[in-house]
């Protein structure tokens, strides 16, 4: 008999038994027991943004400065706007966690030089992304910031495509929190609401092309490492805010925006439809 003809004999006879030790086990009592664990989550398995940025968490200084897998993050903005018209002022996407409500604070996050899956991949909010980047709690970038008030990041992350959903709806806080970082800190990277907010300066237009209008109550503080409490601000990182002609005497009776941070906090609407004012007479 050829080796063909051997093999196939072989085969022939040794497939019934392996199939009936197969059988066999599958029906023992001493097999393991088949478990239905259901479909995934939509979201991922992986962590959460609160899971790694939340400093209340007694593990939350282990993530710092370490690679991390975050998975469900929904895009809230992507910074399209080169307010400083140099290349310099776009790029960061924020982002937060799926289903984030006020009860779920520290869940949002900026991305800094994030890189896609498809690499043609153009986020836009509603996007749900997973994420693997360096977890970081910058005291500087390149100004210093103020003592125990650094801005959270994830450094370089590898974003993919997870599904398309519709954008979170905005969380309504109060402006007070903003004046300080340690409640401000919560709404990091989150789409946020504040209301009736009566403008008591001008705004103020930098010679980089950043434009501010202050938000009550407290001090502005003169330098960037100044200490907290400090002003914050609405911003026109997103769009071009100063063509809405805002001026002193006005109320903001409804404002929409990302969270941000640099010295101080920020609220940067995404558009013309996020501010909704009563002009002074």
């Amino acid at each position: 008999m050829d080796f063909g003809a051997r093999f196939s004999a072989f085969r022939g006879k040794a497939f019934p038994v392996v199939f009936a030790l197969t059988i066999a086990a599958c029906e023992s009592p001493q097999g393991d027991t088949p478990v239905d664990r259901g479909a995934p989550p939509p979201n991922g398995t992986d962590l959460r943004i609160r899971d790694i940025a939340d400093p209340r968490d007694p593990k939350h200084a282990a993530y710092v400065n370490t690679s991390q897998l975050v998975s469900g993050a929904v895009v809230v903005a992507v910074d399209r706007y080169d307010e400083t018209k140099n290349g310099k002022g776009t790029g960061t996407v924020y982002v937060q966690d799926l289903a984030a409500t006020k009860a779920t604070p520290y869940a949002g996050i900026s991305l800094f030089s994030p890189t896609f899956t498809p690499s043609n991949l153009a986020v836009a909010p509603g996007d749900v992304l997973d994420l693997r980047g360096v977890y970081q709690e910058n005291t500087e970038v390149p100004v210093k910031f103020p003592l125990g008030a650094p801005l959270p990041q994830v450094a370089q992350p590898a974003a993919s495509f997870r599904f398309e959903t519709e954008p979170p709806a905005p969380i309504d806080i109060a402006v007070e929190d903003l004046a300080d970082y340690a409640k401000g800190r919560q709404w990091l990277g989150m789409l946020v609401r504040i209301t009736n907010i009566e403008i008591s300066q001008n705004p103020f237009t930098a010679a980089n092309g950043r434009y501010s209008i202050d938000l009550p109550p407290a001090p502005r503080g003169e330098k960037c490492e100044s200490p907290f409490p400090k002003t914050a601000t609405l911003v026109n990182d997103l769009f071009d805010l100063g063509a809405l002609g805002l001026k002193k005497g006005d109320t903001l009776e409804s404002v929409v925006g990302v969270v941000s941070y640099l010295c101080n906090l920020k609220i940067a609407p995404r558009s013309p439809a996020d501010i909704q004012v009563r002009k002074a007479n």
